[in-house]
């Protein structure tokens, strides 16, 4: 296992990201994990890629010690604009002309919205079980519009509430039981529900466009492999579809897990089909 070399900070007006460093290789890659995670879930999976690339795990807002200062994300999301100037200082902070992205799911969304507002910027894109492939309408009704928002926060203040409308949903066949499962476990505590609901809202324009990123993929040539797991019930097989239809060139892999593919098995996996080669 790599140890974790460095861990730095950068800023850019209220923002704040900390990320850590690893590896010694002559490419830079930047790793953006799933919600509830850290970038540290990178450091063993990415072992078999030190020597090949810099390792840059950073961690998403409101994950580890990133921060937005005292806006308020209700009312001042992230825009593009902003979106856009953060990540490309970043990308000259560090020293790279073009950067490697590695997203896992809720990193994947970021990942590729990075390569569809900067895409001059992105040598390559690496993907596993990304959300926003398909707009969850849930997520979209509760993060998108005002009422929306304000009803989600009733909820997390009165959890019995916020309970018995997921099983509501559960039963009416519109939540399914695994999805269900996920959402217990990643709302299990009040904390984690107002994270759910910081991380939605001040994301919350920063979906990615499949049909613009699929032009950009197209303009620049960017290679994409997208990795799911064959019992993942949370990102499916199914929706990368729209995306491969978009952009043909996608290549698209199962892998023997289900959502949790940062693991050492899967690496070994795909190291062994010989899959992270471009």
């Amino acid at each position: 296992m790599s140890e974790l070399e460095k861990v730095k900070f950068f800023h850019n007006n209220q923002l704040s990201v900390e990320y850590g460093v690893w590896g010694n290789g002559p490419n830079s890659l930047l790793c953006f994990h799933g919600f509830g995670r850290s970038y540290r879930d990178f450091i063993e999976f990415t072992e078999p890629l030190k020597n090949r690339y810099t390792i840059y795990g950073i961690n998403i807002f409101f994950h580890g010690k990133s921060e937005i200062g005292e806006r308020n994300v209700d009312k001042n999301p992230i825009s593009k604009a902003e979106f856009t100037e953060f990540f490309e200082k970043f990308i000259d902070s560090i020293g790279a002309e073009k950067v490697t992205l590695m997203g896992y799911s809720l990193g994947g969304r970021v990942s590729m919205r990075i390569t569809e507002l900067l895409p001059k910027r992105v040598q390559a894109l690496y993907l596993f079980a990304p959300d926003g492939l398909v707009v969850n309408r849930w997520y979209a009704m509760l993060s998108h519009y005002k009422l929306g928002r304000t009803a989600f926060r009733f909820f997390i203040r009165n959890n019995t509430g916020f309970y018995s409308l997921l099983d509501f949903l559960n039963k009416a066949g519109l939540v399914s039981n695994r999805l269900r499962e996920f959402v217990l476990n990643e709302t299990s505590s009040q904390e984690k529900q107002w994270k759910v609901y910081r991380v939605w809202s001040f994301l919350r324009k920063s979906d990615p466009n499949l049909r613009k990123l699929s032009k950009k993929l197209k303009q620049e040539n960017i290679p994409i492999k997208v990795f799911i797991g064959k019992y993942d019930k949370i990102i499916p097989l199914k929706n990368t579809k729209r995306l491969k239809k978009l952009y043909p060139e996608t290549e698209v892999f199962t892998v023997e897990s289900g959502h949790a593919l940062l693991t050492t098995r899967v690496m070994n996996e795909i190291q062994q089909r010989e899959l992270l080669k471009f």
